[in-house]
């Protein structure tokens, strides 16, 4: 009851509703109060006890992370590495965010589904075993397409924000396909991050602009907000941060973050008489 209560009376029958914050719901970094409410007669009976509607999280979000693990892909462990680190960005748990991975090459693997592991420490123990796949060929069209029709129904909840990270080091060899992949995903609400690896093309001399070009196409609008490329597999570990928080910022405003420091002066609640 630390919080404070609130208390609201009724001048035509003497009775009175007093609420009271009685426990704090965690959402993510946040704490939104909640509590019940009494309504009683002018002796102090008790007539009636409801809970204010219970806001949901910023944070109800599912994410499947789309990994090229083609044989072009080196070191690994530095892929590795920024999967652990991003996954420790999130705020994982029922009610909140659910985090599914998918690694493709030639074909597709489905490492992990959304909703397999509730809690950030199991999620990070399946991250470290996932090993990479390889593969002659780099079927992102494919891979994209797998995760939009399959992994986003293996335990994936109505009304959470669908999120998916493309990362990878090269053109896709299934091209053709890429532009239905990519706008049927659109089409059904996921917002799309992509990562672009540069370290093959930079290890062989190769320019990147046709990559690039595929990639801020994966990527939702505007690329600045959903579009990353980093020089190789070890520079990964730069954009955690920035990814992060660009993610952590899509849930529950439409204007994608911008409104955010204001809705948090909506925490707590109070009571009013209404007619």
């Amino acid at each position: 009851m630390g919080l404070g209560m609130t208390l609201t009376s009724n001048s035509k029958d003497n009775s009175f509703v007093t609420c009271g914050p009685l426990w704090s719901h965690e959402c993510g970094s946040s704490l939104y109060s909640t509590g019940i409410c009494t309504k009683a007669n002018w002796n102090f009976r008790l007539t009636q006890t409801f809970a204010p509607a219970l806001q949901r999280c910023e944070t109800f979000m599912d994410i499947v992370i789309v990994l090229d693990g083609s044989n072009s892909i080196y070191p690994w462990y530095e892929v590795q590495d920024f999967i652990i680190n991003i996954l420790q960005r999130f705020y994982i748990g029922p009610g909140q965010t659910q985090v599914g991975v998918v690694q493709y090459g030639s074909t597709v693997v489905h490492e992990f589904s959304l909703g397999e592991y509730q809690t950030v420490e199991d999620v990070l123990d399946a991250a470290r075993n996932i090993d990479q796949r390889g593969g002659e060929e780099t079927r992102t069209a494919l891979g994209i397409n797998v995760a939009r029709s399959e992994a986003f129904q293996r335990g994936g909840r109505s009304g959470a924000q669908k999120v998916m990270i493309v990362i990878t080091d090269g053109e896709s060899h299934d091209s053709p396909q890429l532009m239905e992949a990519v706008s049927q995903s659109k089409r059904e609400n996921i917002t799309m991050y992509a990562i672009a690896v540069l370290g093959y093309y930079n290890r062989r001399g190769i320019n990147p602009e046709t990559f690039l070009k595929e990639i801020k196409f994966i990527a939702s609008d505007p690329d600045e907000e959903h579009f990353f490329k980093v020089t190789d597999e070890s520079a990964l570990k730069d954009i955690v941060d920035a990814l992060g928080e660009k993610i952590f910022y899509l849930e529950g405003i439409s204007s994608q973050g911008r409104g955010f420091d204001l809705q948090m002066a909506q925490a707590g609640f109070s009571s009013h008489l209404v007619n």
